[in-house]
């Protein structure tokens, strides 16, 4: 068939990614919030947004994810080339209802083989595949899309599909003609009769190549069940993992506090528009992944995006989605943990593949903690479990008198939980009650480990009047005073805890209560700290204290915070500032 060479989208990705960008931010100002996912017609034949199947064949495993959204909402999360689908497409994106598959491919002893990330357009008239974008081999984007499914498919369904096809690959781009056969048959398993499902066989024909024939087993409202190719047959695996799919690292390191003067910070680009930057707008505080990628929690996209930041701007490395609007994102080690209102308590590895998934009894709004090995998890309908941080399985559950919204704190081997009624309870790693205590409801809390010596569980009571100490022992009460800090952040060094409001920053003795030392230099938007010293945000500056409160160092912001909640967060030896429009990236060497 004939074939014509195009412009390599990838010579100036920034420019048209930029117009994309500003195209999207103006759609979705004027349109406001999206119109729902259709349910019907063609749409019937998929599963509900944030479903994950994971297909067991010849060649290892396939994790499959799907997220459905409207375009405007979707494809500022990535890959690129859904964005270069704009520049070829007649459909009309600012209304248009959209699928992304993402599936990850997996050898028989569980390393990563390869990703793709498939774009879908849901209309009328079927589903059609607009995009396929793997990372290794040939992109292709349909004009107009693979009409996969059409709207009236039923077993003894004839179609046929054609058109163009941009293929990318390596050496440039070119446009081929492409036609796809389609028959749809009973399934030979009459126990898959009764759930509406057909079997499709594709015979695909792209230029020159020779056809391609593959086979889905579809049904209604749950999407591909089964599938075949060259390879071999794929069957979805519901078994529960025993194994570790990604190993489970340690804790990090914490960070070398004494040297965090010798920090030195580099500035990467987001949520600006008319540049090739990601649109991340975090829910919660971010996460770093041991090679310094940037995960995200974003409360636009409801995706989880890993943003690359070794080059400026920055780029989205993968994306994900928990399902339903995002709440609370962490990462421990290279297992990074999401939750959202969908209900579902998702682990993905480094690489954006998802590990496991719960279901949770009520929505987590907070962050997880760790406990060794597990991930202990409140709900606000007051239940706390944990779960097994390599597999997923569910190990113990304890549940509390009132709905939890404030983080758990852990320790080497406690957990400590408070809800809404004020009551503090302490748990062991098997999640036994050590003790439960009536402490006054707070915001936030942390617990204060002596090289030698007791620990000590300090809670600014809501409200910003008093300041309580329990010791984590028993849960006795050591010390009670007044204190008028609305703490936002409550950060436990080696022989000091700070309470940070937004005008003064409050040093306490921890085993009396007594107030060391106070600074209100500057309002402060967030801080962190360990060892001897502290890290102070202000709306231009990042500053660093030692224990007497003097300060050691400050670095200039390139540009002001330009955010109402910015984070600070250190992991290992790095330190993450997110602006609003920039994250700066602190290493020590």
């Amino acid at each position: 068939m004939a074939s014509s060479p195009v412009r390599d989208p990838g010579r100036a990705p920034a420019i048209w990614v930029g117009v994309v960008v500003v195209a999207l931010f103006a759609a979705s100002a004027l349109l406001g919030r999206p119109p729902a996912f259709p349910d019907s017609g063609a749409a019937a034949w998929l599963p509900p947004d944030g479903t994950r199947v994971r297909y067991s064949g010849p060649g290892g495993t396939i994790s499959t994810e799907w997220a459905l959204d409207q375009a405007v909402s979707l494809l500022g999360s990535g890959p690129p080339q859904f964005l270069y689908w704009l520049g070829e497409t007649q459909v009309e994106w600012e209304t248009a209802s959209v699928a992304r598959v993402v599936n990850v491919s997996a050898s028989p002893t569980g390393d990563v083989l390869g990703r793709e990330d498939d774009l879908l357009t849901v209309a009328a008239d079927g589903v059609r595949t607009e995009v396929e974008a793997p990372s290794a081999g040939a992109t292709r984007i349909y004009v107009p899309g693979r009409l996969d499914v059409p709207a009236a498919m039923a077993a003894g369904s004839r179609w046929t599909s054609i058109g163009t096809v941009v293929q990318t690959t390596a050496s440039g781009s070119e446009r081929l003609e492409y036609s796809a056969d389609y028959d749809a048959r009973t399934p030979d398993d009459p126990a898959l009769i009764p759930r509406g499902c057909v079997v499709v066989t594709m015979r695909e024909r792209i230029g020159t190549l020779p056809t391609a024939t593959s086979e889905a087993t579809w049904c209604r409202h749950a999407g591909i069940l089964s599938f075949q190719t060259l390879d071999g047959a794929w069957h979805a695996d519901t078994s529960v993992p025993t194994t570790p799919s990604e190993p489970v690292s340690p804790s990090a390191v914490a960070l070398d506090w004494s040297r965090a003067d010798q920090l030195t910070f580099r500035s990467r680009t987001v949520n600006t528009v008319g540049v090739n930057a990601p649109q991340v707008a975090p829910v919660s505080a971010p996460a770093l992944l041991p090679d310094g990628t940037v995960v995200v929690n974003s409360q636009v996209t409801q995706d989880v995006i890993a943003v690359d930041a070794t080059g400026e701007p920055a780029s989205i490395r993968w994306n994900a989605r928990p399902g339903g609007r995002n709440t609370a994102t962490t990462t421990f080690g290279t297992i990074t943990i999401a939750t959202g209102s969908g209900r579902h308590l998702v682990a993905y590895g480094p690489s954006g593949r998802w590990l496991w998934q719960q279901h949770l009894s009520d929505v987590a709004i907070v962050t997880p903690a760790r406990l060794g090995d597990l991930v202990v998890v409140p709900t606000l309908d007051g239940r706390v479990t944990a779960y097994d941080l390599g597999t997923g399985a569910e190990r113990w559950s304890w549940t509390s008198s009132a709905e939890i919204r404030v983080a758990p704190v852990a320790t080497a081997d406690r957990v400590v939980v408070i809800d809404q009624a004020g009551q503090l309870t302490c748990l062991d790693p098997d999640g036994n009650e050590v003790w439960t205590v009536e402490a006054n409801p707070v915001q936030r809390f942390t617990v204060w480990t002596p090289a030698d010596g007791d620990a000590v569980v300090v809670l600014p009571e809501a409200g910003g009047a008093r300041v309580q100490a329990r010791s984590l022992a028993d849960g006795g009460r050591l010390w009670r005073v007044r204190e008028f800090t609305v703490a936002k952040d409550v950060i436990a060094l080696d022989h000091l805890v700070l309470l940070r409001d937004a005008d003064t920053t409050v040093a306490l003795d921890p085993l009396t209560g007594e107030r060391r030392w106070s600074w209100s230099g500057s309002r402060t938007l967030a801080g962190i700290g360990g060892g001897t010293r502290a890290l102070l945000l202000t709306e231009t500056r990042l500053l660093l204290f030692d224990e007497q409160g003097s300060p050691v160092k400050e670095w200039a912001l390139p540009v002001a915070v330009s955010v109402g909640t910015p984070y600070l967060v250190a992991s290992g030896q790095r330190v993450l500032v997110y602006t609003g429009t920039s994250l700066e990236l602190g290493t020590l060497s």
